[in-house]
């Protein structure tokens, strides 16, 4: 029986394998209500962390589920995009449709990480977020907000990713 080897942790390398050419914009085949989404990923002392990958995926504003990619186009309703050197991102996609309170689906990458971490995004108000069935555990847990965007008046929603310590985003078990 073959030895087993030790995991390996991603290295900058791993960027250059999984950029896609206009990876910052999600496709969709259909129109709707634009939504831009930015922040920083931060680690657990407050200090940006600028060579992260954040990928999203979500549903069609007609609530329908994301397409496979075909050819060399990427797949619709994905996004992903590398932070810059101060930590920061920026998404352009479609507001989700379906049922419940809109969000997109969230995967990060990034030094120190075995796999990536998942969690989600929900653009609405927190109070239709704790409505939310999947969240009932945390419907009274002041860190459900770590989960929500929060709209601003030029339209667009910021969200800040917390990867430990304190305010630590909420992830999800694969």
């Amino acid at each position: 029986m073959a030895e087993r080897t030790p995991s390996q942790t991603a290295g900058p390398f791993f960027h250059d394998a999984l950029r896609w050419s206009d990876g910052e914009r999600a496709s969709f085949f259909e129109k709707g209500e634009r939504v831009v989404l930015s922040g920083r990923i931060l680690d657990g002392a407050g200090a940006a962390v600028g060579d992260a990958m954040i990928e999203t995926w979500q549903r069609a504003p007609s609530g329908r589920a994301p397409l496979p990619a075909q050819g060399d186009a990427k797949p619709t309703g994905f996004a992903r995009v590398e932070t810059a050197p101060d930590g920061t991102y920026r998404i352009e996609t479609l507001m989700p449709g379906g049922p419940g309170a809109p969000y997109l689906d969230v995967a990060i990458f990034a030094r120190g990480l075995l796999k990536p971490l998942r969690t989600r995004v929900y653009l609405a108000p927190e109070a239709s977020v704790r409505a939310e069935a999947l969240m009932v555990p945390l419907a009274a847990s002041p860190r459900l907000a770590t989960l929500v965007a929060a709209a601003r008046d030029d339209g667009e929603y910021r969200w800040d990713i917390r990867l430990q310590g304190e305010g630590e985003t909420v992830f999800f078990a694969p």
